[in-house]
């Protein structure tokens, strides 16, 4: 039987609404809410509804020593592969990312908040993974919460740069980037909201492909809000992205973010991508490149030098103004704020839309969060208290206001696209930060702001893909590329014969 309130619980619960209970009205309403709480008994004593995991060999692993480990990629070392399983996947060694669940290993989400929690579901996409043949050897490490793009704010400590260890490598999915750069790890799977696949693809110098929402179903992995949430594949070549999202892409009837998912074959695309960019038109984002996201002017010249190029390979660089690009920041911080806000406050889960709930992570939140909320990142307190505030004073008009705009920023970058073949802008403003002792405001800060060029396209939800095309003074710089929607195929079918033609920077 759940607990009931009491008097004074009537009372209380009350005044946080902002009306109050007559003595005449106490006894009655305590009546009511009795019958209401029986029915709550009756669920409390319906059986769970599972899926039943595929049957997999588990070995949940232990947390690497520092010599197997010295990017502090990884929180957990794992050996996770379905019995007799075979697929286009056989032989592939996987970094899955600490918000997505794998049955009988802990999830934490690089938060103190859910030490302990042991999921006894695997997610969909890491079902897909083992179904095709695939071998989870990591779990890697992330932002808490994923509620930053700087790399820094993990429980378990930043995760470093493998061109120079004295900086970050990006996030949230900064493992997910790093632990590539290890040979036993041949791609790994991120999580981007505001850009957290694409940001540590472009510091840390490999491909990472944010795919259009919805191809890749969510179910089972931790987010921020739906209509931002994207999972997809990062990896050393197009070829293994290709072939990992051509693995986990699909429709599936738990996750109703997903609504009319064409099948296409990624594989294929790149296997038969084009040897030259002839007719291929670029459209040069100004606003990518300008003060306004803070492009600092290293990283404005190495893609430059990517764009000339690109043009010897035959495509065709037009410039394009697209003014709410530098509007789309704005817009989106209010969605995360909030979405995240109602997220926190409903167990992880959120409220009201049809699809498979996450019922065991919800207590394991709540508590956690109970338990641990001093031991938060300053990147997630100041996002609790300022959704609090904003649901008490404006309950829930910015949020709205923020969605509301999505079509017109959707239908911006639908029309930019009308002319050109890709999008192209810096993937992040400025190359990877020296994880120094800056003050801890101007940590938050970083850690949102070398999001600038990514963020738009979580709130369109066009594919866009970081390639590892230029470098400055050694530092990897990332070269965006954006697409149409579910054009995913002909996006890395471009990044393809890039990457034959010019090879990635730094070379070595």
């Amino acid at each position: 039987m759940i607990p009931r309130p009491g008097r004074e619980d009537l009372h209380e619960l009350a005044a946080s609404w902002g009306f109050s209970v007559s003595a005449e009205e106490e006894v009655e309403l305590l009546k009511v809410a009795e019958g209401v709480f029986q029915a709550f008994d009756l669920l409390e004593s319906q059986p769970q509804a599972q899926v039943e995991p595929v049957g997999a060999v588990r070995d949940p692993g232990r947390a690497p020593t520092p010599d197997e480990d010295p990017l502090n990629a990884l929180v957990r070392v794992c050996r996770v592969r379905a019995d007799g399983a075979e697929g286009l996947l056989t032989g592939t060694r996987l970094g899955v990312k600490d918000a997505i669940a794998i049955a009988g290993l802990p999830l934490t989400c690089g938060s103190r908040a859910l030490e302990g929690f042991i999921p006894s579901e695997d997610s969909v996409v890491v079902d897909r993974i083992l179904r095709a043949g695939g071998e989870i050897v990591g779990i890697t490490n992330m932002d808490d919460l994923a509620f930053s793009g700087g790399g820094e704010s993990s429980w378990y400590g930043p995760t470093l740069n493998p061109w120079d260890k004295t900086r970050s490598a990006g996030g949230s999915s900064s493992g997910s980037a790093a632990a590539l750069f290890y040979e036993g790890v041949d791609v790994c799977v991120g999580g981007d909201q505001g850009g957290s696949i694409r940001a540590p693809a472009s510091w840390c110098g490999v491909v990472g492909l944010k795919p259009t929402h919805g191809l890749v179903p969510y179910t089972g992995i931790m987010g921020i809000d739906q209509s931002f949430d994207h999972c997809g594949p990062m990896g050393r070549t197009t070829a293994s992205v290709a072939r990992l999202l051509q693995a986990i892409a699909g429709e599936h009837e738990s996750d109703p973010r997903q609504r009319g998912i064409p099948d296409s074959d990624y594989v294929g695309a790149v296997a038969n991508a084009d040897d030259d960019l002839s007719g291929v038109r670029l459209g040069v984002v100004d606003e990518g490149f300008s003060a306004e996201v803070g492009a600092e002017p290293a990283t404005v010249e190495a893609v430059r030098e990517a764009i000339g190029r690109l043009r010897e390979l035959g495509a065709e660089p037009i410039d394009v103004s697209l003014p709410e690009h530098l509007q789309a920041g704005g817009i989106a911080f209010a969605g995360f704020v909030e979405g995240m806000t109602n997220l926190l406050e409903t167990g992880g889960n959120g409220i009201g839309w049809r699809g498979r709930y996450w019922e065991e992570l919800a207590p394991a939140f709540s508590h956690g969060l109970a338990d641990h909320a001093q031991d938060l990142s300053a990147q997630v307190k100041v996002t609790m208290i300022a959704g609090r505030w904003l649901r008490r004073k404006y309950a829930g008009a910015f949020y709205a206001k923020a969605q509301n705009l999505r079509p017109w920023l959707r239908a911006a970058h639908d029309r930019a696209l009308a002319e050109v073949d890709v999008l192209l802008l810096p993937a992040t403003p400025w190359r990877a930060h020296a994880l120094s002792d800056a003050p801890l405001a101007d940590r938050v800060f970083r850690g949102w702001q070398n999001l600038a060029n990514t963020i738009p396209t979580d709130m369109t939800g066009h594919p866009a893909i970081s390639l590892p095309l230029a470098e400055a003074d050694g530092l990897p710089v990332g070269v965006m590329l954006v697409g149409r929607q579910f054009d995913d195929a002909r996006l890395l079918s471009i990044a393809a014969t890039c990457e034959r033609a010019l090879g990635w920077a730094p070379a070595s």
